[in-house]
């Protein structure tokens, strides 16, 4: 049986440049999507799925190329 959740976070150029340009850390982010999981939102965009950590929304899909396991991140951004 697979996992509901991702145990594995990738990333998207674009992603890596989004957090890079923020000052914000990769753990960071892949926490907030390993954590916020469970309470993820169905995104309006081009990714899957979002989760709002404090001030910073993740857009992500799950499963990524049909791997249970993995998350791509796919852009990041702070909120208001």
């Amino acid at each position: 049986m697979m996992p509901d959740a991702p145990r594995i976070v990738a990333w998207t150029d674009h992603a890596l440049a989004k957090a890079q340009l923020l000052g914000i850390t990769r753990i960071g982010v892949e926490d907030a999507v390993l954590e916020g999981h469970p309470s993820r939102s169905k995104n309006t965009g081009a990714a899957d799925w979002l989760v709002v950590s404090g001030r910073l929304a993740i857009a992500y899909n799950h499963p990524a190329d049909g791997d249970e396991l993995v998350a791509v991140i796919v852009t990041l951004w702070r909120t208001g």
